[in-house]
């Protein structure tokens, strides 16, 4: 597999062994980048509340997850605590994202842009293979445990947009973030069905719009989460469209109502650019057509504030990945590659 600027990192082993391997591969640069990462200027961080809630946070995670932890710190000879802030900064941020699933040719094609701060630490691949769970391929910035969009072995795709939520995880009930959930349900699940359980078995530490599309029969679902809660809305004519906002959740702070919405600007550009392009006589140019639509003013995010980090084109029933290995924003400007799918 062709390494684009040494971006693909690929482990195998128990969660412990993944870790230190990560580690000791990335070395003194994890701590650079996580310092630049929780340093870096965006909307105000509660720097007191980040150091002491973040370790206490990470020691009850699934004990999966701490084991990989103790080995990246381990590897890379770095405390557990400046991990933990690392990943739980995340809790203190608000990203926005758009993205839609169609069909095309008869298969569900994927165009993803993810908006987040800090966009010259992002554009990496982790190929993950942990003992007993379905190996992954997970979008992130390089040693991330996490990651927002990814998809498996079995050729099931997941990715997810934040969402405001109106409620919290059900007292005494699993919950977890995310970008956590996103990874268990990634080596865990193999169809949609499977993941709509686990929706039901795992609370969220906030609000999840997540796109599941499944590669081995081309089906697909988009679920709008609250913490507690997960309502499947399926393709309408084959295709479907979200960003940062509920469609069949009651929504008390609705963006009908502000006219300087950028979740719904964003959403009505997706639908219109993607109902131009179903309705053209011309034959669909994939993955062009698709990264033209990312790429579109009204869509990807330019700066200063937040930023289209990376963007994804896939259509998991081929394996066909394209992916932005840096550069941004990501959808016009980042170093469009292709993936090699990495198991036979």
């Amino acid at each position: 597999m062709e390494n684009h600027f040494n971006r693909i990192e690929r482990y195998c082993g128990t969660p412990r062994e993944i870790g230190f391997a990560a580690g000791r591969r990335i070395g003194p640069r994890l701590e650079q980048n996580i310092r630049h990462y929780i340093n870096t200027p965006r909307p105000p961080i509660d720097l007191d509340r980040l150091q002491r809630e973040a370790l206490p946070w990470l020691q009850g995670l699934p004990k999966r997850f701490q084991d990989e932890f103790a080995g990246l710190a381990e590897g890379a000879n770095l405390p557990l605590q400046l991990l933990a802030e690392w990943n739980y900064v995340e809790e203190c941020e608000l990203n926005q994202c758009s993205g839609m699933i169609c069909l095309i040719d008869q298969h569900a094609w994927v165009a993803r842009n993810n908006d987040a701060y800090v966009p010259d630490l992002w554009g990496y691949v982790t190929i993950r293979e942990v003992d007993g769970r379905i190996p992954t391929i997970c979008f992130n910035m390089e040693g991330d445990v996490f990651t927002p969009t990814g998809i498996n072995k079995e050729k099931l795709w997941l990715h997810y947009n934040y969402l405001p939520v109106p409620d919290k995880p059900t007292p005494g009930k699993p919950h977890l973030p995310g970008y956590i959930f996103l990874v268990e349900a990634l080596e865990r699940c193999r169809t949609i069905q499977d993941v709509e359980n686990l929706l039901g078995e795992i609370d969220r530490d906030g609000g999840m719009l997540l796109f599941v599309v499944d590669g081995k029969n081309d089906q697909f679902a988009l679920f709008e989460c609250t913490c507690t809660q997960a309502y499947r809305r399926d393709p309408l004519d084959g295709w479907i469209v979200g960003t940062n906002h509920y469609c069949l959740i009651p929504d008390p702070d609705s963006p009908e109502d502000d006219p300087a919405s950028t979740t719904l600007s964003r959403f009505r550009r997706m639908e219109e650019l993607f109902l131009t392009l179903k309705s053209s006589q011309k034959p669909v140019r994939l993955p062009d057509d698709l990264i033209h639509i990312l790429a579109d003013a009204g869509i990807e995010r330019p700066g200063p504030d937040i930023d289209t980090v990376y963007a994804n084109v896939a259509c998991p029933a081929s394996g066909a990945i394209w992916y932005t290995f840096g550069g941004y924003p990501a959808a016009s400007q980042g170093n469009w590659q292709p993936l090699e799918w990495p198991w036979e």
